[in-house]
């Protein structure tokens, strides 16, 4: 939740609110003094904000002033909390920023860092605010936590805060898609309706997709492509339900369908304590991605047919295999290139692209 608050021009110290309540009753500081017991020196310096509001003093001004204690209190808060600001934001523009440049451009374009480009320690405390952290070494505490439950491929080294952007993208999303607590009964019987969502529109069939796994417990999120994260999809737990999350990149159905059941099989298979990143396949796949992998080439197209697929010529056989296994073109298509039987400049035409767009994208 992004935190609201006045600008700073508009907020005053005790002080200068108390200094303007005597000037409107031609009141001197030395009678302030001897109303509350308290010496002149420290009513010159409550007024010149050298001095701090405590709950005894803000008790006696209630007394002499007639505005109550939490009045009192509650500006004193305010201007130490505008002071705590500037400080944070000049401490950040005087240290090196943690946050890639392109990252920073995207959280701007997106809206979600408003301060100037010029104003660099402005944007870090904003991205700061947006990761829920205090500052850059709060920021690398939480991603040292996180890492320890990451479960990638070791060729997959994403940048450690756009991985942490992209989770909070995905976590905020989540609370918009309302669930029931996991059910993982409900999750493996609607695996044939998903699939078969497959020959649908692509963007019709995503939502569709999200409305049928909210009801298993499972929040499906679509996140954009989040600069240095490198991430096609994400399987957490938060509570007693999952988030599902998959990125834009490679935006070709049948990159989408088979992320979102290699991505359901860590779902089923997984531990609720681990955050489950799917990067590019380079290198070797350690087991747990091996296996989800497994589940999604399953369920799409079965191993049965694997002798179908190698006796496919041309574009019409790929669709009328499409046709007989209740699957989009595009999966036949994607599987052919995969298994090297095709190149992949081959069928191409036969792809429609997914576009979902997430909330607050552009």
């Amino acid at each position: 939740m992004k935190a609201t608050h006045l600008p700073d021009h508009l907020v005053a110290s005790p002080g200068a609110v108390l200094e303007e309540w005597l000037d409107e009753r031609h009141m001197s500081q030395r009678e302030l003094a001897d109303r509350t017991s308290k010496s002149e020196k420290f009513i010159s310096q409550l007024i010149n904000a050298k001095a701090s509001l405590t709950a005894d003093t803000a008790h006696d001004l209630e007394l002499v002033t007639g505005v109550s204690a939490d009045t009192w209190l509650r500006v004193e808060g305010s201007y130490r909390a505008m002071l705590r600001r500037r400080e944070a934001i000049e401490d950040a523009g005087a240290a090196d920023s943690p946050v890639e440049a392109a990252l920073l451009k995207f959280l701007r374009d997106a809206g979600i860092v408003t301060a100037p480009a010029r104003a660099k320690g402005e944007q870090l405390v904003q991205v700061f605010g947006l990761l829920g952290v205090s500052s850059t070494d709060g920021l690398a505490r939480l991603t040292k936590r996180h890492a320890a439950a990451f479960r990638v491929s070791t060729s997959f080294t994403p940048d450690a805060v756009a991985i942490e952007v992209l989770l909070r993208l995905a976590h905020d999303q989540a609370d918009l898609v309302p669930t029931p607590a996991y059910d993982e009964s409900r999750l493996r019987a609607a695996l044939p309706r998903l699939r078969a969502l497959t020959v649908s529109a692509p963007a019709e069939a995503a939502v569709t997709a999200r409305e049928e796994l909210a009801t298993c417990g499972v929040a499906l999120v679509f996140v954009p492509s989040v600069p240095k994260a490198h991430c096609h999809g994400v399987t957490m737990w938060k509570g007693e339900r999952v988030i599902v999350a998959l990125s834009d990149r490679g935006k070709s159905e049948d990159h989408f369908w088979f992320t979102l059941f290699h991505e359901l099989a860590h779902v089923l298979a997984g531990k609720r304590d681990e955050i489950y990143l799917e990067g590019p396949v380079d290198g070797d796949r350690p087991d747990w991605e091996v296996e989800a992998d497994a589940f999604a080439t399953e369920t799409l197209i079965p191993a049965s047919a694997e002798p179908q697929l190698h006796a496919l010529v041309s574009l019409q056989d790929a669709t009328d295999l499409a046709a007989e296994l209740g699957v989009s073109p595009a999966i036949v298509v994607g599987r052919l290139q995969h298994l090297g039987l095709k190149p992949f400049s081959w069928g191409n035409g036969l792809k429609r692209r997914v576009e979902v767009h997430w909330p607050g994208g552009a």
